[in-house]
């Protein structure tokens, strides 16, 4: 009698413990990992439409879409989050420094004068209201990055926390109740039996559903509800912690890819580029064909800018970016941004005469590109490749990709539009 009131009153004492735990995951912080993933997307709605709204060319549409960025910002206040309030708040007023400064140079463009001096001096105005609204472009998207990384970094505190508080209540339960039930004759007989179909299996279930969300895998729902309410609870609450983890890793992954990848042309950035070679380069061996560099710098980009403008030279990045990820060939490649309007490809199991015919490829492809201006022709662009090959992992990344850089230097210096292939006595040169 005395062994079954202790055991009684430490299983209250416990259940109650793990009901209140329960509640607080519920009513806390099951929300707040809610309003968090919803944070998540409302961000990158932001940096969609701020980079529509930088392409935008009518002024109906860029008012639809500043009116979206409007309510998206207002949208934070809610939370009570400051630091989103404030960021966000910063991106709806560069959006409309944006929309304001397109009109500007829309109007500039309308009232062009008729003298050819007039007509300059309107031109240098209107490629000075393309570089601001390009410097409030690259702000907006400072802060929308700024954003996502606070936002990340408090979800998973979050979600570790409610990971952490579920696995040790199950573990501690686990515990408790094998105590209890090491009891002798015929009552642990019956407690077994009990413990067996209403304490155990919803414990252990709970237990590999915490396993689950672990190893990032769905949740399992019990065929039937525990008869202990406390347990049908914390079943309920792991279950639903199960759907919120699954949006949080959807959230992460958009997050992720916000920092991966380059706001303008879509395309991997530096830090990826760099933390994609070196992961190649530092494997156990390199086969024969080995790793294939190329470097490509648009010819003359500069001029593109200063004549057509920023909004042209824009369009051209992401038109060569849409050449790099359209490639005819199957095999393991990175496409990256490396710089300006200097960008990067990472070949496997790439020989030297396959990065020849490759590189080749890729120059006829940006010499075959139209690219609409605004105001005229279309404008046609040419590009310069150098190549640099690593057949072993005694290469590191910093030297193959110099030995790419001076092969692209010399094919600058012979005059641009060809490619040329560094460490070798003969160098080769295809210019179109």
């Amino acid at each position: 009698m005395a062994y079954t009131l202790i055991a009684a009153a430490f299983s209250f004492v416990f259940l109650k413990r793990i009901e209140t735990q329960a509640n607080f995951t519920r009513d806390v912080q099951i929300p707040l990992i809610l309003t968090q993933t919803r944070n998540a997307v409302k961000i990158e709605r932001l940096s969609s439409l701020v980079r529509s709204i930088f392409l935008a060319k009518d002024r109906r549409l860029e008012r639809q879409i500043q009116l979206q960025i409007q309510a998206l910002a207002q949208g934070f206040s809610f939370d009570h989050n400051g630091f989103l309030v404030e960021r966000s708040q910063k991106v709806a007023d560069e959006a409309k420094t944006i929309a304001k400064l397109r009109q500007q140079a829309r109007d500039k463009e309308s009232s062009t004068q008729p003298s050819a001096s007039a007509n300059s001096i309107d031109a240098r105005v209107v490629d000075e209201l393309d570089r601001l609204a390009t410097q409030a472009y690259e702000r907006a998207i400072r802060d929308l990055d700024a954003m996502g990384t606070q936002l990340s970094g408090d979800a998973a505190v979050v979600a570790d926390n409610i990971a952490s508080e579920i696995q040790n209540s199950a573990g501690y339960m686990q515990v408790g109740w094998l105590l209890i039930l090491v009891v002798p004759g015929l009552f642990a007989v019956t407690i077994l039996i009990a413990a067996k179909h209403h304490l155990a299996a919803p414990i252990g279930a709970a237990i590999k559903n915490l396993e689950r969300i672990g190893k990032n895998e769905p949740v399992l729902t019990l065929e039937r509800l525990p008869l202990i309410s406390e347990l049908a609870m914390i079943d309920a609450a792991i279950v639903a912690y199960g759907q919120v983890s699954d949006d949080l890793h959807r959230t992460n992954s958009i997050l992720q890819g916000l920092a991966e990848k380059d706001p303008l042309t879509g395309l991997a950035n530096r830090r990826t580029f760099e933390s994609y070679l070196a992961a190649v380069l530092t494997r156990p061996a390199i086969s024969s064909p080995g790793v294939a560099i190329m470097m490509i710098d648009i010819d003359h980009f500069k001029s593109v800018n200063d004549t057509f403008g920023h909004l042209a030279g824009d369009r051209s990045l992401v038109a060569v970016a849409n050449v790099l990820t359209s490639v005819p060939w199957q095999a393991n490649h990175l496409a990256a941004r490396y710089g300006g309007e200097e960008f990067v490809v990472v070949l496997e199991e790439c020989s030297l005469e396959q990065a020849i015919e490759r590189a080749e490829w890729l120059r006829r492809s940006v010499q075959e590109l139209n690219i609409e201006t605004g105001t005229g022709p279309f404008l046609r662009l040419t590009a310069s490749v150098g190549i640099a090959v690593a057949n072993s992992v005694s290469d590191q990344p910093p030297d193959i990709i110099a030995r790419a850089d001076r092969a692209l230097y010399t094919a600058k210096k012979n005059g641009r539009n060809n490619v040329q292939v560094a460490s070798l006595d003969i160098g080769i040169s295809k210019a179109g």
